[in-house]
């Protein structure tokens, strides 16, 4: 992302993931209720089971399309990711933490974009 944002949640833990490319709803164990449409979700993804130190192979942002704070759910999309992989489920970008057999879900961070990046049109 080349636009300034700052981190309205540094390190959401996923619960469950359902639905299919590129529009996602995605379960967490973390309160999300902060967060809006629009925001996006930056996940690093690495290998199944290769530590999470190890290299990132790709980090896929979305776009937060519709919020249920009762639920602590998103509805997102994909929009891009560094590697040029193409779309993939939340569901499918490990941490690295776990085993190649039973490898852990990335952690998602939910960033706002910066309302200062945007005072400069308004002159």
């Amino acid at each position: 992302m080349s636009q300034s944002y700052h981190v309205i949640i540094a390190s959401a833990t996923v619960q469950s993931v359902s639905g299919s490319g590129p529009s996602y709803t995605v379960d967490y164990l973390t309160d999300t209720t902060i967060s809006r449409i629009g925001d996006k979700v930056i996940v690093e993804k690495r290998a199944a089971g290769a530590g999470t130190g190890s290299t990132i192979l790709s980090t896929y942002t979305y776009i937060v399309t519709a919020v249920d704070s009762l639920l602590y759910q998103l509805t997102i999309k994909y929009e891009s990711d560094t590697a040029g992989l193409g779309d993939d489920s939340p569901a499918d970008l490990y941490s690295g933490g776990g085993s190649s057999g039973s490898p852990a879900i990335a952690p998602h961070k939910i960033v706002r974009l910066d309302a200062s990046s945007f005072i400069a049109f308004l002159d």
